[in-house]
């Protein structure tokens, strides 16, 4: 099963406009891990993750692609549905 990895932090601007997108998604079944930047150091650096929002897309234990920064709705489906490569 695909899941996100949705690095995020309290004080990014940047991710308070995608989290309302972000949990929409996951009401409808989307699944997405939320990771908080600030506490999830060791994470932060095993991704080599430079700045959030980043969405990493990850799939038996295997990373198949990620972004970062604002997106729509719309790139976020596709990007969970591996069609934004």
């Amino acid at each position: 099963m695909k899941t996100v990895f949705y690095f995020t932090t309290d004080w990014c601007g940047s991710c308070k406009k995608v989290q309302p997108i972000v949990e929409d998604m996951r009401k409808e079944g989307f699944q997405f891990q939320m990771i908080d930047a600030d506490y999830e150091q060791l994470l932060v650096k095993n991704f080599n993750v430079k700045s959030v929002p980043t969405f990493i897309l990850m799939e038996n234990d295997k990373e198949l692609n990620r972004i970062t920064g604002v997106k729509s709705r719309e790139e976020l489906e596709g990007f969970v549905k591996n069609e934004i490569i």
